[in-house]
């Protein structure tokens, strides 16, 4: 039984500052310090499921928060919207064609996790050194990408995707092609001062391979009892924690 148990894991022996955080996300691999970039892993997104992203989106305008149009996934008939939150981004993912998305697997399960409403769908960790990351999970590293409304195509790497779709409480890991693509630092005001992921509260279906794919990362976690997956996520705000809970 795991009741509730609060878990910060750590990728080394310090937490890394929000000036670190922001250094990190501007300059990418190439401006980290030797072990740095091999050694971190940090929260990067949030994936909430949802069958209407108009409405969805205007829920979380109506809580004080800025939500941007992320625009579409290619041939997946999928679409994002994305809440910026500095080192992390909580990212609303709706089917916009159906046709498109019964074809693939991306599409498919996210049809899937949200037959019976909205709920937090997978997570994701930010790694500058995915190849290593890969290669010591022994998984394979494939490019994805995403057209935004003005036309740009943004692209990133990613690892244990497929994994994540059939368990969410499995992170995937991700490296963007260009840093400063990255969506949590896209400039936003949100009016209740959120400021950035505080928790995730989730149960893992197995508690020793989600200690493998964590054991370099920094994220704080509420493993709970229960069916496995993720069931909430506390932010930041000004007027304290905001929580998620489908």
């Amino acid at each position: 039984m795991l009741g509730i148990v609060p878990t910060t894991y750590r990728g080394d022996d310090r937490t890394p500052s929000p000036g670190e955080v922001d250094r990190w996300s501007r300059l990418g691999v190439a401006g980290l310090g030797s072990g740095v970039q091999n050694a971190v892993l940090l929260l990067s997104q949030v994936i909430v499921g949802v069958s209407d992203l108009d409405a969805a989106s205007e829920r979380l305008r109506c809580a004080g928060f800025a939500v941007r149009d992320g625009g579409r996934h290619p041939e997946l008939g999928t679409a994002n919207r994305v809440v910026p939150l500095g080192a992390q981004y909580l990212e609303l993912l709706g089917v916009v064609d159906p046709t498109l998305a019964v074809n693939n697997e991306f599409g498919r399960s996210l049809i899937k996790h949200i037959e019976g409403g909205e709920r937090i769908v997978r997570w994701s960790l930010r790694t500058f050194d995915i190849e290593s990351v890969a290669a010591e999970l022994g998984l394979a590293v494939e490019h994805r990408s995403r057209l935004r409304p003005d036309g740009v195509r943004l692209t990133w790497r990613a690892a244990g995707l497929g994994l994540s779709l059939v368990d969410g409480w499995l992170p995937f890991f991700m490296q963007w092609d260009d840093p400063s693509d990255y969506p949590g630092t896209m400039s936003v005001a949100h009016t209740n001062g959120a400021t950035g992921v505080a928790w995730l509260e989730l149960t893992p279906g197995d508690p020793a391979q989600l200690e493998r794919w964590l054991h370099r990362a920094h994220v704080s976690l509420r493993l709970v009892d229960g069916v496995p997956g993720v069931h909430a996520m506390g932010i930041r705000t000004r007027h304290g924690e905001y929580e998620i809970r489908p």
